[in-house]
C-alpha cells in the first residue's frame, strides 16, 4: 500500500505542478514570450520531447518543476566577449547555430571562431550578429546533443512585454491552481450530492449506530428521552430543539437508549456515542464498551497511520504522555504558565471531561496537565500546550466532538451541488488565509507546525486510505494553498514579480535587472534554508510517528 500511496503522490503533485506551469506557459505563449522549456520535477532530465521551440520533458525528482521563458533572468547573458564557438553557416552565410560544446565530434569541422563583438538581442528588430556574421532570429544554440535551444532575440523575451503581459504571465500559475481548485470543488459537489435535513430517516448508519443494530433507511424518533422531530433531524444544530445533534449533545451520558421505526415496527436499542477532545488531543476509546464501563474516561491518543507507524496526539507525545486505554481521573489547567495550576477538575465521567475542555479558560488555550490511571497505579502527564478555540475554528474543527455515527441521506441536485461546490471552495480559501493569519499572528503556531513533502505524502496516503471523496477535497485545498501561497509579495515567488510589476507600472520604470536578481536570489536562498528547516521537522514527525 505504501508503494500506491507514493504513486498517488506524485500523480497529485504532478497535476498540481503541470497547471500551475501551465498557467504560465499558456499566458507566455498568448504573449509571444518563447519558452524553452516545460519541465515536471527537478534535477536531470528523465525524458524529453522537442515541440516547435519548446522542450518538454519529465526530471528526475517529482517535487516541483518550471516553464522557462526567455529573458526571465535579464541580466543573464549567453556569450560573453572572449569565447570560443563554432558556427554553422545557412546559405546564405548567416549563422544558423551556435555551437558552445566546441569539442563535439559532431561539429569538428565547423568554423571556430573567437567572439569579439556580439548582439543576438536585436531591440527594435536591428540584425543580430557575432563578429562579422549575421545570426538568424530563431538560430539554435548547441549544448549537446540532447540540449538545444532556439536563441531568444528581445522581441520574444519575458521583460520586452508591456506590463500587464508580464503581469498575466506571473498570475496565470496561481490562477490556474485556483481554477483547478474551484473545478474540483464543483465536482466534489456534485458527486456528494445533496443531503436532505428536514427528516429524521438515516442515509446510513456505521460505528456505533451500526453496532446498536440501526441501518440506512431507519427513522429515529427518540433519543435519551429527546423527541426527535424530522423537521430538524439533521438540519438542526445543538441548540435547536428535535434535532439529532441537540439529543445527543443535551444528554449528559454516553448510553444513548434510541427509539427507532423499520417497516412500520417500532424498535428499541442503546448506542453509545464517541467523542473527539479536539483540543486535548484525546478520543474514545470503544472498542470494550459495556454498560457498565461506558462512562470511564478511557482514551485513544494513538492511531494507525497509514504509511506504517502511528498517529500520535498532543497528549501522546506530553512527557510522560497518555497511552490507548488509560483512563483520565483529574485535569489541571495551568494556562500560559508551566508552573502555576489555575483549575483542576475531577473527571470521572465523559461528561466531566466535557465541561473541562470547553470552560472559558480552557478554550483560549495554554497549558493542561493529566492525571490518569494504568496498570493499577496513578499518573499525571507533563505540561502540555493545547490548542485554542480559535485555532481550531479556523481550521473547521469543533472543540468536542459527540457522534454516534448517522448520516442524512442525500439526493442530485444540481443547483445544490454547484453551490456545495462554492461551499467548499470558499472554506477552503478561508482556512488557508486564516493559517497564514495564524503562521505570523498566533503564538500556537510557528515556523515548526509548517509542513513539507513528507507531511504532504502522508496527508496524500491518509487521505486516499479515507476514500476518493477525502481525497478529492484534499487536492482542491491543496491546489489552493499554492495559488495562493505563490501570490504572496515575497521576491522569488509569482508574488514577488508581481510586486515588482506593480512597482513599475506607478513609477513607469523597470527596477534595475541586476537588482532584482540579486534580491530574488537572495530570498531564494532563505527560501532554501526554510525548506531546510521544515524538512527537518518532516523527519522529526516521521520518527515520532514511527516510535
Amino acid at each position: 500500500m505504501i508503494v500506491l500511496y507514493i504513486l498517488i503522490f506524485i500523480l497529485v503533485l504532478g497535476v498540481l505542478v503541470c497547471f500551475h506551469e501551465f498557467g504560465h506557459y499558456f499566458f507566455a505563449k498568448k504573449a509571444g514570450v518563447q519558452v524553452n522549456e516545460f519541465a515536471f520535477g527537478m534535477g536531470p532530465k528523465l525524458l524529453s520531447k522537442k515541440k516547435g521551440e519548446t522542450y518538454w520533458s519529465i526530471r528526475a525528482f517529482p517535487i516541483g518543476g518550471f516553464c522557462a521563458m526567455a529573458g526571465e533572468d535579464e541580466a543573464v547573458s549567453l556569450l560573453n566577449e572572449g569565447d570560443k564557438i563554432r558556427i554553422v553557416l545557412n546559405d546564405q552565410n548567416r549563422i544558423s547555430k551556435i555551437i558552445l560544446k566546441t569539442t563535439d565530434e559532431e561539429y569538428k569541422d565547423a568554423p571556430l571562431i573567437t567572439v569579439e563583438k556580439f548582439d543576438l538581442l536585436g531591440k527594435d528588430m536591428a540584425p543580430l550578429y557575432i563578429n562579422e556574421y549575421e545570426v538568424e532570429r530563431d538560430a539554435l544554440v548547441y549544448y549537446s546533443k540532447k540540449n538545444e535551444v532556439q536563441i531568444s532575440p528581445y522581441e520574444k523575451t519575458f521583460f520586452a512585454k508591456k506590463v500587464w503581459q508580464r503581469f498575466l504571465i506571473c498570475l496565470g500559475g496561481p490562477l490556474n491552481n485556483l481554477i483547478l481548485a474551484f473545478v474540483t470543488m464543483i465536482i466534489l459537489g456534485l458527486i456528494v450530492g445533496t443531503s436532505i435535513g428536514n427528516t429524521s430517516t438515516l442515509g446510513d448508519a456505521s460505528d456505533s449506530a451500526y453496532k446498536a443494530g440501526l441501518r440506512k433507511g431507519d427513522t429515529i424518533l427518540v433519543i435519551d428521552g429527546y423527541d426527535i422531530d424530522s423537521e430538524y433531524g439533521f438540519s438542526g444544530g445543538q441548540t435547536q430543539e428535535g434535532s439529532f445533534a441537540y439529543a445527543i449533545y443535551s444528554s449528559q451520558k454516553r448510553e444513548l437508549p434510541i427509539t427507532y421505526l423499520r417497516d412500520g415496527v417500532t424498535y428499541n436499542t442503546i448506542a453509545f456515542a464517541s467523542y473527539a477532545f479536539n483540543n486535548l488531543g484525546i478520543s474514545s476509546y470503544d472498542d470494550d464498551i459495556t454498560s457498565e464501563n461506558a462512562e470511564l474516561v478511557k482514551v485513544i491518543v494513538e492511531t494507525k497511520a497509514a504509511l506504517g507507524g502511528t498517529n500520535k496526539t498532543i497528549a501522546y507525545q506530553a512527557n510522560n504522555g497518555l497511552r490507548n486505554g488509560d483512563i483520565i481521573t483529574k485535569a489541571y489547567y495551568y494556562g500560559d504558565s508551566e508552573l502555576t495550576i489555575q483549575e483542576t477538575k475531577i473527571i470521572e465521567t465523559w461528561a466531566d471531561l466535557c465541561s473541562f475542555a470547553t470552560s472559558e479558560s480552557v478554550l483560549s488555550g495554554g497549558n493542561v496537565a493529566l492525571e490518569y490511571l494504568r496498570d493499577g497505579g496513578t499518573h499525571t502527564t507533563g505540561v502540555f500546550q493545547i490548542y485554542s478555540e480559535k485555532l481550531l475554528l479556523s481550521q473547521g474543527y469543533t472543540i468536542v466532538t459527540k457522534f454516534i455515527g448517522i448520516s442524512a441521506p442525500t439526493k442530485f441536485s444540481l443547483g445544490e451541488g454547484l453551490l456545495n461546490g462554492l461551499r467548499y471552495f470558499y472554506r477552503a480559501i478561508a482556512t488557508v488565509f486564516s493559517t497564514l493569519f495564524l503562521l505570523f499572528s498566533s503564538k500556537e503556531v510557528g515556523l515548526n507546525s509548517l509542513g513539507g513533502f513528507i507531511t504532504i505524502l502522508n496527508q496524500v496516503a491518509s487521505t486516499s486510505a479515507a476514500g476518493f471523496i477525502n481525497l478529492l477535497y484534499f487536492i482542491g485545498f491543496l491546489s489552493i494553498s499554492l495559488g495562493i501561497v505563490n501570490l504572496l509579495p515575497i521576491p522569488a515567488l509569482d508574488g514577488g514579480r508581481i510586486l515588482f510589476l506593480f512597482i513599475e507600472g506607478i513609477t513607469g520604470k523597470k527596477i534595475n535587472p541586476k537588482v532584482e536578481s540579486i534580491i530574488i536570489n537572495v530570498v531564494f536562498v532563505l527560501l532554501l534554508i526554510l525548506i531546510g528547516y521544515v524538512l527537518v521537522q518532516d523527519l522529526i514527525r516521521l520518527v515520532i510517528q514511527l516510535k
